[in-house]
């Protein structure tokens, strides 16, 4: 707001006209009115009288962000968020892939090598064939423990398949 339309208002606040205020500041009118349309500024004296009559803080002539009684006024502008896109979460993905990667291993490995082991003394199949069968088994069972180690740690964080953008946090 500039200086001639707070003058103005404040004029209007103490229900005084321009040939009033002129006469309590020693001035014509035509003096305020140009005030009032920002054609001319008050000098330095007519400004502190202006504030003395108009009950109004010299800060609030002259500067803006400035209420009446001087006191600095904060705006504060609500603007509404934009949603941005979720990211998905790579640790989450990884450790549904380890706990299904891992679980069809360890059922795999398991199952062949009780089957392998219950064969065994009938077929006299190589035994590179159960020891494969059960590192593929504890290969399988390992990844399952990895996955449910990430799952917690994903629980105690809230990470699921979608989080917000790091600026939300």
């Amino acid at each position: 707001m500039k200086i001639g339309d707070k003058i103005a208002k404040a004029r209007k606040t103490q229900n005084l006209t321009q040939e009033q205020l002129a006469d309590l500041l020693n001035v014509s009118r035509q003096a305020v009115s140009r005030w009032e349309s920002d054609l001319a500024y008050p000098e330095t004296e007519n400004l502190v009288r202006l504030s003395e009559i108009l009950q109004i803080n010299c800060d609030y002539l002259l500067k803006d962000g400035v209420n009446e009684n001087g006191e600095k006024v904060v705006e504060v502008k609500i603007v509404k968020e934009v949603p941005m896109r979720r990211l998905l979460n790579r640790k989450f993905i990884f450790m549904i892939a380890l706990l299904l990667i891992g679980a069809y291993f360890a059922l795999a490995g398991t199952w062949n090598v009780v089957m392998e082991l219950m064969q065994f003394t009938a077929m006299r199949r190589p035994s590179g064939v159960l020891i494969a069968m059960g590192v593929l088994g504890a290969v399988g069972y390992a990844m399952i423990v990895c996955g449910v180690i990430l799952a917690v740690g994903c629980v105690r964080k809230k990470e699921y398949l979608f989080q917000n953008p790091r600026a939300e946090k």
